[in-house]
């Protein structure tokens, strides 16, 4: 009988162990299936635009544009999602071809591209080619309201400012005192004019700075590292030990002649090998502060490590830990007229408080309240009571003891207005004012402009519900606009007086 048992025993659990690895296996194989298809690349779409700056007497900036679209090819569809901005500035006498490389690798994998071709002459102005890159954020933010744009509803409001050589230094100048930026990146940055080493003093986001230890266009030593050592934290070098001035772009004659007349140091490294290794650090680093992809700061330590102890490249890293490790962040419409946030957190460390910031354009922010962080793992909620009418963007600005801040991506919630309805009554010089909802805010003042937009007639309500009815002053016949004020939200209404 005990050899029977044991047999039986022997079995069951055989079975019951290759139960557990066929269930292990088929984790494995949906989690590696999930995994490949979150990392296919995009289709890589084209276009070539020529943008205008109002404020600079319409000045031309043609760019061109990568993009991740439906179909590879040039004018495809964006693809469905919205994209990060990446904005690409080239080198001297240099245009946008050398850099066509990194404006496929990016797109593909999910950054709307975009390289201004101007300045490309022997005498640039770097002012104005820094100004032409933070231009084209500015633009690409707006081009996701813009009905006829392209890249409507597709664009992600953050960007990075990435610059190579004369490119790389007026990155600097264009991120200085700059909100629209989320990261710097430059590959032999060089000193500009204005200093973008004084620049680099009054960049406040995470700023990548690649340098080639054989570099005699721009010496590390008078250009790169002043630069970086200006630099607020968090900040990151990365040497490439061989690495050349022109390698960081594909290649080029200008540049190439301009390296000629100099004398590299130390033996080089191949020109492919050099732009694989720049490209494994960009990508996480895009990817941790376009993307708020907390594994990809893992990954691009854990590469630094690697590729220091194989010799390939020097440089350290000035970036310290984040106080606040976000799991997610979502809105929701709990009750009429209120958007609430929540969100959750997986670590923190020496947390101090969330700042809660709307905009009603995803650009512009202002902080409407603080939450004060548990400093444990927790879960999080702020209703906003006064939305705004239409579009409102939200973002969480997580702030440590030291000061240190990030910030979470941007969500966006819709808050409907109420239909609102203005009708004359005859014979009495009067107006009734009537809400779909009975339940609409109360009306606290009226203001009533001609075609001309002059404000002809004010009148408080002092919180009177609708259906309201007003009397009105005399009035000449014609086009007018009624902004009707409530507590929280100003609705126009535009209107005909007979």
């Amino acid at each position: 009988m005990s050899s029977f048992y044991a047999s039986f025993l022997r079995l069951t659990a055989a079975r019951f162990l290759w139960r557990i690895l066929l269930s292990v296996l088929a984790l494995f194989w949906a989690l590696l299936v999930a995994f490949s298809a979150q990392s296919q690349p995009f289709p890589i779409g084209t276009r070539t635009i020529t943008y205008q700056d109002p404020a600079r007497n319409n000045r031309n900036i043609q760019t061109y544009l990568y993009y991740p679209a439906t179909a590879a090819g040039a004018n495809q569809p964006v693809a469905n999602g919205q994209f990060p901005v990446v904005v690409i500035g080239h080198g001297f006498t240099m245009n946008y071809a050398p850099y066509i490389f990194w404006g496929n690798a990016l797109a593909e994998a999910g950054y709307i591209v975009a390289i201004p071709n101007t300045e490309t002459g022997f005498s640039p102005s770097h002012s104005a080619f820094a100004a032409d890159m933070a231009f084209l954020v500015a633009k690409l933010y707006s081009e996701n309201n813009n009905s006829n744009s392209p890249f409507y509803q597709h664009v992600q409001p953050d960007a990075c400012i990435m610059g190579h050589s004369m490119g790389g230094g007026c990155t600097y100048l264009a991120s200085q005192n700059n909100t629209n930026v989320s990261a710097t990146i430059t590959f032999a940055a060089a000193e500009t004019n204005p200093s973008a080493i004084a620049a680099a003093a009054n960049v406040s986001c995470p700023s990548l700075v690649f340098s080639g230890s054989a570099d005699c266009v721009t010496p590390p030593a008078q250009h790169q590292i002043p630069i970086y050592n200006a630099l607020p934290d968090c900040k990151a070098h990365v040497s490439l030990v061989g690495g050349g001035h022109c390698n960081f772009a594909n290649p080029n004659f200008n540049c190439s002649l301009g390296e000629s007349f100099c004398n590299p140091a130390g033996p080089p490294m191949p020109a492919d090998t050099q732009r694989a290794i720049t490209l494994l650090f960009v990508r996480p680093w895009l990817d941790r502060f376009l993307k708020t992809d907390y594994s990809a700061g893992l990954l691009f330590t854990t590469r630094f490590a690697q590729y220091e102890s194989a010799g390939k490249i020097t440089g350290s890293i000035a970036c310290a830990p984040l106080p606040i490790e976000l799991i997610s962040f979502r809105l929701r419409k709990p009750r009429s007229g209120s958007i609430r946030l929540e969100w959750r957190t997986g670590s923190e460390r020496d947390a101090h408080r969330f700042v809660v910031e709307r905009s009603a354009d995803g650009r512009q922010f202002e902080s409407i309240g603080t939450v004060w962080a548990n400093n444990v793992p927790s879960e999080y909620a702020f209703d906003d009571d006064r939305p705004l009418p239409g579009d409102n963007f939200y973002r969480l600005k997580m702030v440590d003891w030291n000061g240190q801040r990030t910030y979470s991506p941007v969500a966006r919630e819709r808050m409907e207005t109420r239909s609102w309805r203005a009708s004359f009554i005859a014979n009495d010089r009067a107006m009734l004012l009537q809400a779909d909802d009975s339940a609409a805010a109360p009306v606290e003042c009226l203001m009533l402009y001609d075609a001309a937009g002059r404000l002809v007639w004010r009148q408080p309500l002092a919180g009177q519900f609708p259906p309201v009815r007003v009397p009105l002053p005399a009035l000449t016949p014609g086009f007018y606009r009624i902004d009707l004020q409530t507590d929280r939200f100003i609705v126009p209404i535009p209107v005909v007086f007979p």
